[in-house]
């Protein structure tokens, strides 16, 4: 996300999707992975209600994103989870009708601000520690100009609850300005989104960066084997037909069968994080699947039953790059992106800082063994059906959606959909 002062203000988010949103398959790392240490939260540190809104927050938000996608036959990967860190670090320097209006965008209008934070702090703990083998990773990070005066209390509530260092940085300098952002993306992403802004993102009137990165790698609980894997024909919405490898396991899962849709979950490795693949039913679109699924997040996980059968899924591997601007104005953010409006006189007393662009990119790849995900956000200021009777068959050769959860605190890190799984971005 970037500021601006009328001054600017900015603001970046990765999520494993980095958010930027990086989400992607369980591939080969050059990076070591350590050992996590043991969370210091517990789940009923999490405010339940707020991780509601905060999947509300999601569904909302993937509504436009999907639509327009699935308009264009592209794929698409976001993490809402990294869009919402970025907003959080952004809520707490406003003050007035603006922080009203950033409460009201993250369905947490109401919660007072200790709560609110501390939720979020206990969140990013849990999330990062809860499976020792799943690796993920949230990172927060502001840049502010050279000379900037910050208030006290946003600089400490920075640190304290969301482990977001603040670092002095001369934006007039863009092309110096923008490889650093980028290193610590990268960085922060394993190198999977690497250039989350160009020097053209950046002007002298900016004065703040807030950063969020998320990062995701996670192994099949049950991995697919690679022998089984052969081409097969993808239908695209088009009509036409695409050649993909099709991986296949037989196995035990948990699926469901709806009118617009039949669904599968597919578990990473202790069980605490889930891939959901939503496939439309045979008579039905993607937008009738997507409809049914988006009118609450709690649609794509109820009404599930174990079953014996068959899943099929593509290899795919693809990333999105976003300016949410106008996606999050359509969603009621309107008083933060208005340089007469908006009040963060809680980040800065010197006052006139307004938000100038949101900017999110994500990364998926998905394998056999699994799947890795990152994301980052910039925001810049100036019932199922009853399927145990039989085996069944989940085939996902035609345009799918697709969200990755965290099941012991039952948030919604990534969602996207795939219209071609040999296409490489959106």
């Amino acid at each position: 996300m970037r500021v601006k002062s009328k001054r600017r203000m900015a603001m970046t988010a990765a999520a494993v999707l980095l958010v930027a949103a990086l989400l992607g398959g369980c591939g080969e790392s050059d990076q070591t992975v350590s050992k996590p240490v043991a969370p210091k939260h517990t789940a009923a540190d999490v405010n339940k209600e707020l991780v509601k809104s905060g999947n509300a927050f999601a569904m909302r938000l993937a509504e436009p994103l999907l639509s327009e996608a699935m308009d264009r036959s592209r794929n698409t990967v976001f993490s809402p989870l990294s869009v919402s860190f970025a907003l959080s670090l952004l809520l707490n320097g406003a003050q007035g009708e603006t922080r009203e209006e950033l409460m009201t965008l993250l369905a947490a209008k109401g919660a007072d601000a200790e709560t609110f934070n501390q939720s979020n702090e206990a969140l990013m703990d849990l999330l990062q520690h809860v499976d020792p083998a799943v690796e993920f990773r949230i990172a927060n990070a502001i840049f502010a100009q050279k000379g900037l005066a910050l208030q006290s209390e946003f600089v400490k509530r920075m640190k304290e609850r969301y482990a977001a260092p603040v670092s002095a940085i001369d934006f007039a300098r863009s092309a110096a300005a923008a490889k650093t952002i980028n290193d610590w993306t990268a960085k922060q992403t394993n190198d999977r989104i690497k250039e989350l802004l160009t020097a053209d993102s950046l002007s002298s009137d900016t004065v703040m960066m807030l950063l969020n990165a998320v990062y995701f790698n996670g192994t099949w609980q049950m991995p697919f084997d690679e022998a089984n894997t052969k081409d097969a024909a993808f239908h695209l919405d088009g009509g036409q037909n695409v050649q993909v490898p099709m991986m296949a396991i037989n196995g035990e899962f948990l699926h469901k069968a709806a009118p617009a849709y039949q669904a599968v979950q597919l578990h990473y490795g202790a069980g605490d994080w889930s891939m959901f693949v939503v496939l439309p039913a045979d008579g039905s679109t993607l937008k009738d699947a997507e409809a049914a699924v988006l009118h609450d997040a709690a649609a794509w996980t109820a009404g599930y039953e174990s079953g014996t059968g068959q899943v099929q899924l593509p290899r795919f591997k693809f990333e999105a790059a976003y300016n949410l601007n106008e996606t999050l104005k359509s969603l009621g953010m309107v008083r933060s992106m208005d340089a007469t409006l908006a009040d963060f006189s809680g980040i800065s007393p010197n006052g006139g800082l307004f938000v100038d662009q949101v900017l999110h990119k994500a990364f998926i790849e998905v394998n056999e063994k699994g799947t890795e995900a990152a994301a980052a956000t910039a925001i810049g200021t100036d019932s199922g059906a009853d399927l145990n009777a039989k085996p069944f068959v989940f085939r996902a050769d035609r345009p799918f959606l697709f969200a990755i959860r965290n099941n012991a605190t039952g948030t919604i890190a990534f969602l996207g959909s795939v219209a071609d799984p040999t296409a490489a971005g959106s």
